[in-house]
């Protein structure tokens, strides 16, 4: 049982039953560290805390949170194995280490009393986010697209600070944008363990600066002192930004003084910054003044190199053709994909069936996935084609009446949504056209979508025959 994963669960199902304070403090606070199988069929969840009241709040059977964590954890266990577990809480005290930050001799042989004040208070209310170990560059599986978006990672974590600087991988939810971006965390720890590394969401960015602004003008600045030092900043979910004027502003000049340093920055959004309502053009600028890296769904190889990865990762003797299976079945996203591997296998360990094809089926159906076939853009076109009443000829020639300029538009459309190819290669299938021509189109259709029901009813409709 992976404690990492556990542990999420878990939380999640505490964050509902917990007031915001405790939550931050008591629970989110903690490190989880293994899992340990007990003699009495029951297991314990090794956590640990950099704070000796927060340990101490979880000691002996009296503890507070103890009868909550059970019941969450029973929750949790069901629904990760299909099983409830009795698992135990073991909450241990370390001592926190000091990061030793690159300072000047001057300034090494003379510290401020005021910047040790400072990290004081920041450490009273500032996010301690963690790395997942797990998420390292040889445990991410790349297919061919996102090679692009792999190999500039590594070039980051090589040389931070330089050239790609700040860094934005985007993509929708669920395909790897954390992954990679805490790979490049834990190799640059791995290289200088001395760097201070720092891996936050957009919301604890928002919570930590909004607690500073409520605490008072110290805490202000030991918010900007914590931030602004970083060797490494890594920003989860940027298109929560949006619409926050304040935060925003706040951002820009954390992003200023950490570049500034020549330090680097590392971002993930769900799209393009320019795409982002909301966000002011002075941030779409500075975020796209590095590298931009897209992360697109895995292709069907993808998917089932991930699974064997893990499936070896985990020690399970798992049949190709059921991994074949599962990989064909779920095709939204990485995240889906290891969620519903892990639902199977979890399934079939405490039923004892058999690891066969068919029973794998059979819980996938039960879960709403079954085996898709394999959607291309030469499919789309036919099927559109056929939908509209025109040829195949017509959607990739170069004719801009009506008639076939909306049909050829929804192709496109579809092809990117339903595809895993880039928009120079839908442009070349659509008769040699650019991908600016593509991206165009899309964008048309996506806002014609939401305001012509008829046009939303035809899209729904084709994109279901192609489905079915």
């Amino acid at each position: 049982m992976d404690p990492i994963q556990l542990w999420n669960a878990i939380k999640e199902d505490l964050r509902k039953t917990t007031s915001e304070f405790s939550f931050a403090t008591f629970i989110d606070s903690l490190t989880p560290v293994a899992v340990v199988e007990n003699e009495n069929n029951t297991v314990t969840l090794q956590l640990t805390s950099n704070h000796e009241d927060v340990a101490n709040e979880w000691q002996g059977d009296t503890s507070s949170y103890r009868e909550s964590f059970i019941q969450s954890a029973m929750m949790a266990t069901m629904s990760l194995n299909g099983q409830p577990t009795f698992v135990l809480p073991s909450v241990t005290y370390i001592e926190p280490q000091p990061t030793q930050l690159n300072f000047s001799s001057e300034q090494a042989t003379a510290p401020s009393s005021e910047t040790d004040d400072a990290s004081a208070l920041a450490s009273n209310f500032i996010t301690k986010a963690t790395l997942n170990p797990e998420f390292r560059f040889d445990t991410f599986v790349s297919s061919d697209e996102n090679r692009e978006a792999y190999s500039v990672a590594q070039a980051v974590a090589d040389n931070p600070g330089t050239q790609w600087n700040p860094l934005l991988i985007y993509g929708g939810v669920g395909l790897g944008k954390t992954h990679l971006m805490q790979s490049i965390g834990n190799a640059v720890l791995e290289r200088s363990p001395e760097a201070k590394v720092k891996f936050i969401t957009t919301e604890d960015f928002i919570n930590d600066f909004t607690e500073a602004l409520r605490r008072g003008p110290k805490a202000t600045e030991a918010f900007k002192r914590e931030y602004r030092s970083t060797d490494l900043l890594m920003v989860d979910d940027v298109q929560f930004l949006a619409g926050k004027e304040k935060i925003q502003e706040e951002f820009f000049n954390t992003f200023n003084a950490i570049t500034r340093e020549n330090n680097q920055i590392v971002l993930t959004s769900d799209k393009l910054p320019k795409e982002i309502p909301g966000l002011e053009m002075r941030l779409v600028t500075r975020f796209g003044q590095g590298y931009s890296a897209n992360i697109t769904k895995p292709d069907l190889p993808t998917r089932v190199a991930i699974l064997r990865n893990k499936s070896e990762q985990e020690n399970l003797n798992i049949p190709n053709d059921v991994i074949d299976e599962i990989a064909a079945a779920v095709d939204t996203n990485v995240r889906d994909l290891e969620g519903v591997f892990n639902q199977v296998v979890g399934k079939m360990r405490f039923s004892k069936a058999p690891i066969t094809v068919e029973t794998a089926r059979a819980i996938l159906e039960t879960m709403s996935f079954k085996r898709q076939r394999a959607i291309t853009v030469p499919i789309i076109q036919d099927t559109v084609a056929t939908y509209f009443d025109v040829t195949v000829s017509d959607l990739n020639g170069k004719k801009r009446n009506k008639e076939i300029v909306v049909p050829r538009q929804i192709a496109m459309y579809l092809a990117r949504e339903l595809t895993q190819d880039s928009l120079p290669q839908i442009g070349r299938t659509f008769g040699g056209k650019d991908h600016t021509t593509v991206m165009h189109s899309t964008e048309k259709i996506e806002k014609q979508i939401a305001e012509d029901e008829q046009l939303q009813r035809q899209v729904g409709e084709i994109r279901e025959k192609l489905r079915n």
